[in-house]
């Protein structure tokens, strides 16, 4: 019997795929960066960019699109700072970018790792874990992130960035501080509503799709996947998907 990934994947869709990966391909620049508009060249674009090239399978070596996997790369590479920050310089509100990014180095070295230059293995795993190291020291006292790498403040959207980031790079074998993620979990339960829904910050606010969305995800990224928490984010994604859904929060 045809499994549901495959049988789900229409030629339409297929065909909306390739021009999709297509489009993304002519946008990216010399450098293998991807421009942000307004924000200029984007570390969290272009890692999403060169994320949608690796979900088709393409990586470094291998695929039509791995030479831009391989580009972007570079171009990420090239914006990991000494502190562990992966930021251009025109970046504002680092945070969600460097989420993003480590995403990327994290699912990038999981699939690579040894299997490329030597030279740049060692500087993707080093970027990595100084990626990985400063999420871990600039999580609040809350238990989560903000906008700026300084553990001052939190809000749920940052938080997910930096919890998906961490998952991935756990799942490529870099060493992840446990009692980071417990206290990330904690933020999201705190930032729940009494709907089920999520707040954006835990000390107070209405629930929002898009927000619930993500601290519904903060635990399924943590490893928990069966909690009243979630049941309650997911019946609150059900009943106001019609309508906040559509409002672009």
């Amino acid at each position: 019997t045809e499994s549901a990934a495959v049988s789900d994947l229409t030629p339409v869709l297929d065909a909306a795929v390739s021009r999709g990966l297509a489009y993304l391909a002519n946008a990216q620049d010399t450098d293998g960066s991807f421009d942000g508009g307004r924000f200029g060249k984007d570390v969290a674009i272009t890692a999403l960019a060169c994320l949608a090239f690796m979900a088709d399978g393409n990586l470094p070596g291998r695929g039509a699109y791995g030479d831009h996997v391989d580009r972007g790369l570079d171009f990420i590479l090239e914006n990991c700072n000494e502190s562990g920050l992966v930021a251009a310089n025109s970046q504002s509100s680092p945070m969600y970018g460097h989420g993003f990014a480590t995403l990327f180095l994290g699912e990038i070295y999981g699939m690579t790792r040894g299997a490329n230059d030597s030279a740049k293995s060692a500087r993707l795993h080093e970027a990595l874990v100084r990626a990985v190291r400063l999420i871990e020291r600039t999580q609040n006292e809350e238990g989560g992130w903000r906008y700026n790498p300084v553990p001052y403040d939190a809000d749920v959207s940052v938080t997910i960035c930096q919890v998906m980031a961490l998952r991935s790079a756990r799942d490529a074998g870099i060493e992840v501080d446990k009692a980071v993620i417990d206290r990330a979990v904690e933020y999201a339960r705190r930032c729940q509503n009494a709907d089920g829904g999520f707040r954006y910050q835990a000390d107070g606010g209405s629930s929002a799709w898009p927000r619930s969305a993500a601290g519904v995800a903060i635990l399924y990224y943590s490893g928990i996947y069966e909690d009243t928490t979630i049941n309650a984010g997911l019946k609150n994604q059900d009943r106001t998907a019609s309508t906040e859904a559509t409002r672009g929060e």
